[in-house]
This record gives C-alpha cells, sequence and structure tokens, in this order.
C-alpha cells in the first residue's frame, strides 16, 4: 500500500504542479473533471445507501455552482442556487407521484452534493484567480499535500491514540499533529521561494503563508472525515479506484476542497 501511494504521488504532484502554473483553461478543466469524476463516485455512494439523488441534476448543479463560486461578484451563486433548489424539488415531486419512496432523502442529497462539490471546489478556482493566485496556489495546496503524507507518515511510525475510530480507525492524533508541523513548514518554505516572483508588498509572505497552511492542516481533516462518514453508511472501503492506493477521486481531494475555501478566506480577509 505505502509502495502504491508513493508511486501514484511522484506521478501526480509534478502533473498538477504543472497544470496550476499553466493555469487558464487547462487549469479549469482539470478542477471541473476532478469535480465531474467525485460527483459520479459521490453518486455511488448514495445509490449504495439507498438514496436516488437526480445525477443529470446532480452534475449540472455542480459545474454551475462551482462558476457561481468564481464569478461570485455577479449574481451567478445565487441565481444557480435557486435554480437548483426550484428544479431539484420539481424533479422530485414528480418523482414522488411516480411512486418513490424516499423524497426527502433523495431531494437532499440532489441539494447537498452540488453544494458540497460545487462550492468548495469552486473555491479552488477562485484561489487561482486572485492576485499572486498562482503563487498561493502553489503554496495552499503543496502544503496540504504534505499536510496530509505527512499525518500518514507520522501515523504510521508513531500512532497509538485514535483520532476518530467509528470513522477513520487508522487516523490517530499523532499523525495530526504531524500534519500540522510539516504542513505549514513547508508552505512557508515554498511562500520565501516565492518571493522573489511577486512584487513588493504582496501578501504572500512565509509568514502568511505559514498562518494560512497551518489553518489549512487544522481544517482540511474535516473534509477526510466527511467522505469517510459517507462511505461508512456506504459499505465501501474507497470511493473510487482511479488513483492506485489512493482510492477515488474523493478520497484524494477530500483534504483540498477544504483547503481551497481556507486558503482564498484568509487570503482575502488580509486583502479586505
Amino acid at each position: 500500500m505505502l509502495r502504491q501511494r508513493l508511486i501514484t504521488a511522484i506521478i501526480l504532484a509534478p502533473t498538477l504542479t504543472y497544470v496550476i502554473y499553466r493555469g487558464g483553461w487547462l487549469y479549469g478543466a482539470l478542477v471541473l473533471g476532478l469535480l465531474s469524476i467525485g460527483t459520479w463516485e459521490f453518486m455511488r455512494l448514495a445509490l449504495a445507501s439507498g438514496v436516488l439523488p437526480a445525477r443529470w441534476l446532480v452534475l449540472a448543479g455542480v459545474w454551475a455552482l462551482a462558476l457561481g463560486t468564481l464569478w461570485e461578484r455577479g449574481y451567478w451563486l445565487g441565481a444557480a442556487s435557486a435554480a437548483l433548489l426550484v428544479a431539484a424539488t420539481a424533479w422530485h415531486a414528480w418523482l414522488y407521484e411516480q411512486g418513490a419512496a424516499h423524497p426527502l432523502q433523495d431531494w437532499a442529497v440532489t441539494i447537498a452534493v452540488p453544494l458540497y462539490l460545487g462550492v468548495l471546489g469552486g473555491y479552488l478556482l477562485a484561489l487561482r484567480a486572485l492576485p499572486d493566485g498562482l503563487w498561493w496556489t502553489l503554496t495552499i495546496l503543496p502544503a496540504v499535500w504534505i499536510a496530509d503524507g505527512g499525518a500518514y507518515m507520522v501515523g504510521r511510525l508513531l500512532g497509538k491514540h485514535k483520532l476518530s475510530v467509528r470513522l477513520s480507525p487508522n487516523k490517530t492524533w499523532e499523525g495530526l499533529v504531524g500534519g500540522l508541523v510539516l504542513g505549514p513548514l513547508f508552505g512557508a518554505l515554498l511562500a520565501a521561494m516565492w518571493e522573489f516572483k511577486v512584487e513588493a508588498g504582496s501578501l504572500l509572505t512565509w509568514r502568511h503563508a505559514l498562518q494560512a497552511s497551518f489553518l489549512v492542516a487544522l481544517v482540511s481533516p474535516v473534509g477526510d472525515l466527511g467522505i469517510s462518514m459517507f462511505k461508512r453508511q456506504a459499505g465501501v472501503k474507497d470511493t473510487g479506484s482511479i488513483f492506485m492506493g489512493h482510492g477515488g477521486v474523493l478520497d484524494r481531494i477530500d483534504s483540498w476542497l477544504v483547503a481551497g475555501v481556507v486558503g482564498y478566506m484568509y487570503i482575502t480577509f488580509l486583502g479586505g
């Protein structure tokens, strides 16, 4: 398992770094592609749990809310959310008339998946679109990758106290502390490397990167535990098998989704 995880990480890290650096349509296509695969995986979890969301509407909602989050200065996000609510209500009311047994649960998941993947995923797009967004993205995301990897390694070597017995029994408090140390240190190191790339007075400093990376490392496990919760109810080990040793897309990006919004909020708060 460890060997497979390392091989996958060695392939993914430079590929993702290149796509982040290029930005533009390539980065947007990657994020929306990952969100689309993640949506399909979420539908598998829902079906395994006996819930029947509107798959076509969920995917459209994920795209609409992701782009609405990116274009938040207009009315896109509010309009997309309202359209999703009305469409989901109409669709599931019609299905109930046809004999659907659990319309409330079906309707709730149809709404929840676009909110979760669309809005949080949209902040990955919004983060890259910020001033100095290239360098912030190349700080925040690698920091969470190192925090995740550090938590895994420290947990394997030193972990004794379970973090969450029911949700993720392999995670430990020692691993969490390892991630909280390694992730921020790596984020600060990256920011120190990027400082010569940005203009004087930029928010991107090693001190701010250290603080932002610490918040990301602290909060991002919520995404991991959340996906674990859904998997436990569905009775599956992984959301998919696209990444060798890592499982599916949701297994890989669960912490990225939270990292994107936490990093974005930190940066915009400083710049506000």
